[in-house]
């Protein structure tokens, strides 16, 4: 089963190399489900995505996620997360693992996220990457930040901008070096109604890899979400939905990858 599941790793290195950057690194159901468009979102899973969607958190809340990565235990996701606002200023802690023994990967992220005016938000965030080798019985890392912007140009239209590892994040290994590309994440969300949003990003990893990321929401009564998405390429089908019961809310998803089937995921915010 190990041997499988290096064997689905290496494939989808080859097919898809978000896998080995911050495609890895987008726990949360909800933007699971509209296809990784989370530069333009504004909840507690923009610590993941674009942490400038931090600012508008007035409360503490907390998450957790779990996705069964193209159905292979060996391959699943775990992440958690922890929002806190202090006057003017929100900070953040998150956690994400991918993968398990003898390949896994490693994240903790420290955000901060203000207001910078009325329409405009920033956040940034900075990464410790660990890598862990089963045959060397150690891990090894290396840092990382993130930085975002958000802005309300109408009270239907905003505009996100999120930049990972602006400068190489390597981490060298016995067998070589492992990198974290560096992406350029630029989007755009128009709410059609207070239903109905749909919103499309271009994801760009500065070299020649350029993705067009699409998806749409639906809110029925305040209280449940259905949402869907495409992606590509390769090109991946999203769908999902959503529910809130008092503070809690969950939301479920699967994504549908072209060459590697399917990843189901669950994820849950509290808000205190």
């Amino acid at each position: 089963m190990k041997l499988f599941s290096v064997l689905i790793f290496s494939m989808a290195l080859l097919v898809d190399h978000d896998l080995q950057a911050q495609g890895i690194f987008l726990p949360g159901s909800r933007v699971q489900a509209l296809a990784g468009s989370s530069s333009v979102l504004s909840d507690c899973w923009s610590v993941f995505g674009n942490q400038a969607g931090l600012a508008v958190i007035n409360k503490i809340e907390i998450g957790g996620s779990f996705e069964n990565r193209f159905l292979v235990n060996e391959l699943s996701t775990r992440a958690g997360l922890l929002v806190v606002p202090i006057q003017s200023s929100v900070f953040a802690v998150s956690f994400y693992q991918f993968g398990k023994i003898p390949f896994r990967q490693d994240k903790l992220g420290i955000a901060y996220a203000r207001h910078l005016s009325e329409k405009l938000n920033f956040g940034l965030q900075f990464n410790y990457y660990w890598l862990f080798f089963s045959e060397e019985n150690r891990s090894l890392g290396s840092a990382g930040i993130e930085l975002g912007f958000q802005y309300l140009v109408t009270g239907q239209l905003l505009l996100g901008l999120h930049v990972v590892n602006p400068y190489k994040t390597t981490i060298k290994t016995s067998s070589g070096n492992f990198q974290y590309p560096s992406l350029i994440n630029f989007g755009v969300l128009y709410h059609f109604s207070e239903s109905f949003s749909m919103m499309s990003e271009l994801e760009n990893n500065l070299t020649t890899h350029l993705k067009v990321k699409t998806g749409m929401e639906y809110n029925i009564r305040d209280r449940a979400y259905l949402r869907t998405g495409i992606s590509g390429k390769p090109y991946q089908l999203s769908a999902g939905f959503g529910f809130q019961v008092k503070k809690l809310t969950m939301d479920f998803a699967t994504t549908y990858h072209q060459y590697l089937g399917n990843s189901p995921s669950v994820s849950f915010q509290i808000q205190f």
